[in-house]
């Protein structure tokens, strides 16, 4: 289903409805019935919201895929980090500074000092960065809400949104 023929099917439905109320007072029921009846709206939202599911599921297993794939990547950097450790102790341990290998050529090269922090409550107020302020967009939200007119703040026309009950 794509959006073009969902677009077509409302049209013609929407026409449809106009149509009807013109004609008659009865409300929702008949004009349900007639939409079902003359359009194919009805088969064009089945397909359209099957595909909503298909992209769903598919959504969730990419995520799902995704985590599994962030947590190997997350082990296998472990696990480089612990065999690079254990290749600086045998180096360490034989007296080594440099071996050539086949494969690549191993070398142990002096680290600079790197800062710790074993303590933050401890450590001077000179040392830390003020935030940069950020907008409490809750308490903006509010004041909008009240009508109040906030520069460079408004509310947005809002819209509709579709509810998909799946269960």
């Amino acid at each position: 289903m794509n959006v073009a023929e969902l677009n077509r099917e409302a049209e013609a439905a929407a026409a449809l409805v106009e149509h009807l109320r013109t004609l008659v007072a009865e409300p929702d029921d008949m004009i349900e019935d007639a939409i079902e009846g003359e359009t194919s709206l009805k088969e064009a939202l089945s397909k359209a919201l099957a595909r909503v599911g298909e992209c769903e599921a598919l959504a969730d297993a990419i995520k799902a895929q995704a985590d599994a794939l962030s947590a190997r990547k997350r082990r296998l950097e472990a696990q480089g980090e612990t065999i690079r450790a254990a290749i600086i102790a045998a180096l360490g341990t034989a007296g080594v500074k440099k071996l050539e290998l086949p494969a690549a050529t191993l070398s142990l090269t002096a680290v600079k000092p790197s800062l710790v922090i074993t303590d933050e409550a401890a450590i001077p107020t000179q040392y830390f960065r003020q935030a940069d302020p950020t907008i409490d967009r809750r308490a903006l939200l509010s004041a909008l809400k009240d009508r109040q007119t906030i520069p460079g703040a408004e509310l947005s026309n809002g819209g509709e949104t579709v509810t998909i009950r799946w269960r």
